[in-house]
């Protein structure tokens, strides 16, 4: 017996009995993706990780799934500028331990109005997430669906009138944003925290990094405390969707984005090349 919203069932559902797992247990992965003109530049990418996910969490990986299966249900489903999230979980049946390690997929979209990411000239303004910490373990590089200490720091920048906030690791380390790895520049090194910092695998993180070794910048996987970003010379958010965003404020320190856009412009060259494939 169920009571939903007030209304007594027998059973849940049909789609919220399909994605039980991931509503009782967060036994689930997500990928946001976008697409450009009818193209996802970084479907290998994202799959790479997907599968890592799916593998790291003992899922029966159908052989069918693949990069090249999603981008063609994705490009059957979305709009040609896109953003996208493709969610899966377990199939029902168990407790803690499950009964069935085969997954299940959701594909949903929203439509986007540019084919291209986009430069804010204004920047953003961020600060530091107080209210939570995040765990370091296996898991951390993972997009699961066990968000509630992202949700409560976007609530806390919300609160506070901040774009976004930078949550710290359990060891009081910087780690990542709400839903976006972090870069700066220090002495006209680009540095950004470690994967055993515990930051989520970023798409845009492995690509910035392989783009920016390759142009000849002096990069380094750094850990960092709060006072390091305060102490940057430059500050920038990425994720997928949303490209780079330049950081204006971190609680009162001013910074500048002349590298950054220089990184920016070296990213978006780089995806145009992909578009002409």
């Amino acid at each position: 017996m169920f009571n939903l919203n007030t209304q007594l069932v027998n059973e849940l559902p049909d789609g919220l009995a399909l994605a039980q797992r991931g509503l009782f247990y967060s036994d689930a992965l997500f990928e946001t993706i976008r697409v450009f003109e009818g193209k996802i530049p970084f479907m290998a990418a994202h799959w790479a990780r997907l599968s890592n996910g799916l593998r790291t969490m003992r899922y029966a990986i159908p052989a069918h799934w693949s990069a090249a299966f999603f981008e063609k249900e994705i490009l059957k489903t979305a709009s040609p500028n896109a953003r996208v999230r493709l969610t899966a979980w377990r199939s029902p049946g168990g407790l803690y331990l499950p009964q069935n390690d085969a997954p299940q997929f959701l594909i949903t979209v929203a439509a986007l109005e540019s084919g291209m990411f986009e430069w804010d000239s204004l920047g953003i303004r961020i600060g530091l997430c107080e209210s939570v910490r995040l765990s370091v373990d296996r898991f951390s590089g993972l997009k699961t669906l066990n968000t509630a200490r992202y949700v409560a720091a976007a609530q806390e920048a919300r609160e506070r009138v901040w774009d976004d906030a930078v949550i710290l690791n359990a060891y009081a380390r910087v780690c990542e944003a709400t839903g976006s790895n972090v870069f700066w520049f220090e002495n006209e090194t680009l540095c950004t925290p470690p994967l055993a910092d515990g930051c989520v695998t970023g798409v845009l993180r492995e690509l910035l990094l392989s783009l920016t070794l390759a142009a000849g910048y002096a990069v380094q996987e750094k850990p960092a405390t709060f006072a390091h970003l305060l102490a940057a010379d430059e500050v920038f958010l990425t994720n997928a969707v949303r490209g780079i965003r330049w950081v204006r404020e971190i609680e009162g320190a001013v910074f500048e984005f002349a590298e950054t856009r220089k990184i920016y412009e070296l990213m978006v060259e780089h995806l145009s090349g992909k578009m002409k494939d």
